[in-house]
């Protein structure tokens, strides 16, 4: 049964009936949160998923446990490494649409029934608050680079967990981001918004001009959006046990490959479980003392300022740079600062006191946004996008338009292995500031020193529609199936793409010649 049956079903509802929950979820690369809308308070909160600790997430990792035949979840999966063949499986959303199988027990798992377990597990977790509970609505964020077929194998996950009928919708993080800037907040004019969601995974950043459009109606141009895994909350932790691992070797003489698995998972935990005590510090300019009372004997190591220093220094200058190219390489040239109306600062990496103190140097003067729950402002807006799909607040509609990425595959009509087909030049997705891979193909039959080449444009439902007629003149005289040419795509601009086409010979026999001719497609 679709939502949309089901919202009839439940149009009748009371919605400020405390056993109706309304959730939006975020499953990120490192920690799941979940926020649920507080009929009271008529608003969005974080749920403890720490059991009572006052954590609002858990890490996403799941364990499978061969001895006992069973799962195991969150903080313990993370923490545990058992003296069996356990199998932990880390930020499982990233293997959605890979088709991979995971044997568990002599048995192929696919990836969206093992995250089915991963999803009844975190509603349990929610149902903790009352166990009377019925969940009447879910919208869970996802990445807005999301692939089709992930996006395909997610919904059936939330299936396979039973919540099929209560599924709204899938939510991009930029959208979840924008409905919470924009919760019980006026846009009565032009604003462009900065934000940057600083991740497990990666950082990622855009720039969106919002605009009013009507009453509950919102359009969202998005002039620029990067991410760089490079920089992401999981390399800063590996440079963490980097150091507690050399700090290790200082003590006792061991190589790194002498130290064993057990000793290595140890050390992991170790910076897992003090990595907020060490960036606490570094904002207030102590050395850390860290005792490292797993081996024997103990020992005491200081992590001093210089330390720190050393391991930020890389980051700080590479956010820089990312926060410069992210004004830079807008669809229409520069972005000045001045002209940014708001920044939004969301993520996990935020909760770093020197993470808000770099944003705020880069943006002297301006009013930053740092929502209370940085980690979990993703989840916030994707549970205020619930509560506006079900009607309980004024339903606003926000559409987000990406003049920055192409909406279809752009390709040319060949044969591959003898089969006739569409062949991609270009895919659906590619950021305009990308480059895409070159292609080689090879003619078949004379082609008389000219060659029509029509362009096709390819939607979600494969539909094929003509773009763009690229006509080469001048081409070497050889023989049918010695002529090969590489195209090269990029994007001039958002709307334009360059094609360069260029003779790569064939071998020994025709070596390739300087033929080279440009064409522009206007998109």
């Amino acid at each position: 049964m679709s939502w949309k049956i089901f919202k009839k079903q439940i149009s009748s509802m009371d919605f400020n009936d405390e056993t109706k929950f309304i959730l939006g979820i975020d499953i990120g690369s490192k920690a799941t949160k979940i926020a649920i809308w507080n009929v009271n308070r008529k608003q969005a909160e974080l749920i403890d998923m720490s059991g009572g600790y006052g954590n609002p997430s858990i890490p996403t990792v799941m364990q499978y446990i061969p001895e006992n035949r069973e799962w195991v979840y969150g903080e313990y999966a993370l923490l545990n490494r058992g003296y069996f063949d356990d199998i932990t499986i880390h930020n499982i959303l990233s293997k959605l649409g890979t088709k991979e199988l995971i044997n568990i027990s002599g048995k192929p798992m696919n990836i969206p029934n093992l995250l089915s377990r991963y999803i009844k597990e975190i509603i349990d977790m929610c149902k903790n608050l009352n166990p009377n509970a019925d969940i009447v609505g879910v919208i869970a964020a996802v990445p807005d680079y999301f692939s089709e077929s992930a996006r395909e194998e997610l919904e059936r996950a939330f299936s396979i967990a039973g919540l099929s009928k209560a599924l709204i919708n899938l939510m991009g993080y930029r959208e979840c981001i924008l409905r919470y800037l924009y919760f019980e907040r006026s846009l009565n004019s032009e604003e462009k918004v900065l934000f940057i969601d600083y991740g497990g995974e990666q950082i990622r950043g855009g720039l969106i001009r919002v605009n009013p459009s009507n009453e509950g109606s919102v359009n969202a141009e998005t002039l620029s959006y990067l991410f760089d895994s490079t920089l992401g909350g999981r390399k800063l932790d590996k440079l963490l046990k980097k150091l507690f691992v050399n700090f290790y070797c200082e003590e006792t003489g061991l190589t790194q490959h002498r130290i064993s698995d057990e000793i290595l998972h140890q050390i992991e935990v170790f910076a897992y479980q003090n990595k907020g005590l060490l960036f606490q510090n570094y904002y207030k300019k102590k050395t850390t003392k860290l005792y490292f009372n797993f081996v024997y004997p103990a020992f005491q190591k200081s992590v001093t300022i210089e330390d720190m220093d050393r391991l930020i220094e890389p980051f700080s200058q590479s956010i820089k740079e990312f926060i410069s190219k992210l004004l830079n390489k807008t669809i229409n040239g520069v972005i000045d600062k001045n002209e940014i109306h708001k920044i939004i600062a969301v993520g996990g990496g935020f909760e770093m006191s020197w993470m808000k103190e770099l944003l705020e140097n880069e943006f002297l003067g301006s009013s930053i946004i740092y929502p209370k729950e940085a980690e979990g402002t993703v989840a916030l807006g994707a549970c205020i996008g619930a509560a506006s799909y079900l009607g309980i607040i004024p339903e606003t509609m926000i559409k987000l338009t990406d003049y920055h990425r192409l909406t279809w595959d752009i390709g040319i009509n060949g044969a591959f292995r003898k089969a006739p087909c569409f062949i991609p030049l270009i895919e659906k997705n590619t950021f305009w500031w990308q480059k895409p891979k070159p292609k080689i193909f090879i003619l078949d039959g004379e082609t008389e020193n000219t060659l029509c080449i029509p362009v096709y444009k390819r939607n979600d439902r494969g539909e094929i529609t003509p773009l763009h007629t690229i006509n080469l003149e001048g081409l070497p005289d050889r023989p049918s199936r010695t002529l090969r040419l590489k195209f090269t795509l990029g994007f001039r601009q958002y709307d334009q793409i360059e094609v360069i086409i260029k003779d790569c010979g064939f071998g020994e026999m025709f070596p390739a010649t300087d033929y080279t001719q440009t064409a522009i497609i206007q998109l």
